[in-house]
């Protein structure tokens, strides 16, 4: 996440939550007032938090500066935090929340600026899996997505500018890129309308997701951070690529900025 962003972040959860424990789970009778439609709004707008995707109890999780995973649990008036994470070392750099094995259990997937990946269980708090502490370095970008067709979520990052394509379920690698990619996100979807899911790295690069070809190669990146969405009703997604100073929409299938 840019400075920018996270100066964003760090000031929105100064307003909007209380001091905390930061280590031990807090006692039943301890919480943590929010206000609910900005904390819900901060979750789709901000790497380091993340909602249950339609959990009927409206948990969200966030990630701090020192290196904390915080699970809130929305009670029909305020947010009260249930858990909290074992310190993970550095601050948190990215929080998404899926379904990754496709059975109806939702995990936690965060990274690290030290190159830490972890992954918990929604429910029992759970660590399922986490990168040896020096196997990376950093990780840039990462997102989840079923890029092969299984049904299953793969986890997709960046790390030294190399992509990694890591089974989600069992935590193994599948994949890396011999190319190297300066990105700082990541996205998937069919962006030419083939029916075929692609790869989109905010470097400017579009690769075939199931075998991993390089489909287009901008001659520009797309922006800092990027988005996928269909802009214009036409059937077929633009990525949609965002900086602090401009936002610009881009057609794959047509090789251009969209309505340069």
């Amino acid at each position: 996440m840019n400075t920018f962003r996270w100066m964003l972040l760090t000031g929105a959860i100064v307003v909007l939550v209380a001091a905390a424990p930061r280590i031990r789970p807090p006692e039943p009778s301890e919480s943590v007032a929010f206000v609910h439609d900005p904390l819900k709004r901060l979750a789709s707008r901000f790497d380091t938090f993340a909602s249950v995707p339609g959990d009927p109890r409206g948990r969200i999780v966030y990630g701090t500066s020192r290196g904390y995973l915080h699970l809130l649990e929305f009670n029909g008036s305020r947010y009260q935090e249930i858990w909290v994470s074992p310190p993970l070392l550095s601050r948190i750099q990215k929080v998404l929340v899926a379904d990754l094995g496709n059975d109806g259990t939702c995990q936690i997937v965060a990274t690290n600026t030290r190159g830490g990946l972890y992954v918990y269980d929604v429910n029992t708090f759970a660590l399922l899996s986490r990168t040896q502490e020096t196997q990376f370095r950093s990780i840039e970008a990462m997102t989840v997505s079923d890029v092969d067709g299984d049904r299953r979520m793969e986890i997709l990052f960046l790390s030294e500018n190399r992509l990694f394509i890591f089974d989600a379920v069992h935590f193994v690698e599948k994949w890396r890129s011999d190319n190297l990619y300066r990105a700082t996100d990541i996205a998937v979807g069919d962006v030419d309308g083939d029916g075929q899911q692609e790869i989109v790295l905010s470097s400017g690069h579009v690769l075939d997701a199931a075998f991993r070809n390089l489909e287009w190669e901008n001659t520009t990146p797309f922006g800092e951070i990027i988005e996928l969405g269909d802009v214009d009703g036409d059937g077929k997604l633009e990525v949609i690529g965002g900086t602090t100073q401009a936002t610009t929409i881009w057609d794959v299938d047509e090789r251009r900025e969209k309505w340069d």
